[in-house]
């Protein structure tokens, strides 16, 4: 392997340092989960009413 530049090195570390030090996906994302899947149910039922009542205004003007 080539050796970096220094440039590299520079760009990685300022990278690095906007990164967490340790990660910890596995307890955020359990507890996450069920607020997420409420969020996306209630996005889905929305935009099924939303449907249906522009497909409703839609047939009563034509």
């Amino acid at each position: 392997m080539s050796q970096q530049s220094s440039t590299r090195r520079q760009l990685e570390a300022s990278l690095r340092s906007f990164l967490p030090d340790q990660v910890q996906l596995g307890n955020s994302m359990t507890s996450s989960k069920p607020t997420v899947a409420a969020v996306g149910l209630g996005g889905v039922v929305t935009g099924y009413i939303w449907g249906r009542i522009r497909g409703r205004r839609v047939r009563k003007k034509a």
